[in-house]
């Protein structure tokens, strides 16, 4: 028994990191189940993707903003970068890649909370955009050197729901998110100049993103821990890009995505 466990805790560790990409690393959901007008909460986590920073303030009683942004770089935990060993012939897994990668996620939004006036069990409801701009670099130990530069901005609608306490908070959160890209690539062979290839694409993918998460503390301070999955339908454009671009990969987006991290809960209203 113990030995099929371990058999299907491997091939589900193996499904989630093959799913790798470097153009759409989705950021976490933001699950504040906020409680009252002037409420101010912040969470620094770090993800399977990034590092993730987050706040959310309550302007009215039902009435609240958000902002977020997540940062990945260079081999951090990207999975395709841990998976690229320097040597070419090794089989260790290490921490380096073959080039630079880098990926800047911005998104801001507006939303209702409290929708029930209930003092534990909570549902609200966001909307906003978000912005990303993503690059990488590989030249596999050759003579070519391949450039990949995304843009992309997004629209997103989420709904958030679960149980808040002082000591706990849980819940399920679950996202749509189209996104419209610009993306560039480019080959450049140091050994024949003739080679060479680039282009420019135009493509959109939607954004299917459920979320579970807890968090646990007590009153102002609690530790945060997330899982969540991101299902991407490609529209014709991507599919008839992936048959043009040397690596297709970069076109992908990561399929889960787990984070722990701290939120600090501050309340500004005067009493």
């Amino acid at each position: 028994m113990r030995k099929q466990l371990l058999l299907v805790i491997g091939l589900w560790c193996t499904f989630a990191f093959s799913s790798c990409s470097s153009m759409y690393i989705p950021s976490m959901v933001n699950t504040p189940l906020l409680s009252e007008q002037g409420e101010i909460q912040g969470e620094l986590s770090l993800t399977t993707n990034a590092v993730q920073l987050g706040v959310d303030y309550a302007i009215t009683d039902h009435l609240a903003a958000m902002a977020q942004t997540n940062i990945s770089y260079g081999n951090f935990t990207n999975a395709y970068d841990i998976y690229t060993s320097k040597d070419e012939d090794s089989t260790l897994l290490d921490l380096t890649n073959w080039g630079k990668f880098n990926n800047r996620h911005y998104e801001l939004g507006v939303g209702y909370y409290n929708m029930f006036n209930k003092d534990h069990f909570k549902m609200e409801a966001f909307g906003g955009m978000g912005f990303c701009h993503a690059d990488d670099e590989n030249d596999y130990h050759t003579n070519v050197l391949e450039k990949y530069d995304s843009k992309y901005t997004m629209i997103f609608g989420q709904l958030n729901t679960g149980f808040s306490s002082k000591f706990c908070d849980f819940g399920l959160a679950f996202r749509l998110a189209p996104t419209f890209h610009k993306f560039k690539w480019e080959t450049i062979d140091a050994a024949d100049p003739s080679q060479n290839t680039n282009g420019t694409e135009h493509f959109a993918m939607f954004h299917i993103e459920p979320l579970l998460f807890l968090r646990l503390g007590y009153d102002h301070f609690k530790i945060t821990a997330k899982a969540g999955c991101s299902f991407p339908v490609e529209s014709n454009a991507l599919q008839e890009l992936n048959d043009r671009v040397p690596n297709s990969m970069y076109t992908k987006s990561t399929l889960m995505h787990f984070s722990i991290g701290a939120c600090l809960i501050f309340d500004t209203k005067q009493k």
